[in-house]
């Protein structure tokens, strides 16, 4: 599943459980989520998972701001090289890949 999949379903699943009022914030957040404004690589904020933390402190939803803030909603692997390949000449890619060249992820966390 997706990152921005995830986040909206878990905004969704807070909102199911808060008072109307709240609900209806995060239901609008998970709309947005929905469509990866808040993902990392997404262009809409210099920093998506910044742009969250701060619209959801700002609504008070600290405890959710810090799941955000642990890096709970942060892209994945695979969603990290998935922008990066997109963000490479394709021809480059495919040398890199033809002489065994590839990321050196041995040191991510």
């Amino acid at each position: 599943m997706r990152t921005r999949d995830r986040l909206a379903a878990e905004l969704r699943a807070v909102a199911d459980k808060a008072n109307a009022d709240n609900a209806e914030k995060y239901r609008a957040l998970a709309a947005r989520a929905e469509t990866g404004e808040f993902d990392d690589y997404a262009d809409v904020h210099v920093c998506g998972p910044t742009a969250l933390h701060a619209e959801l402190s700002a609504a008070g939803f600290t405890k959710f701001a810090g799941r955000v803030a642990a890096g709970e909603f942060d892209a994945t692997t695979e969603e990290s090289e998935e922008w990066a390949r997109s963000q490479t000449d394709p021809q480059i890619v495919a040398l890199m890949q033809a002489v065994g060249i590839g990321p050196d992820r041995s040191r991510d966390q």
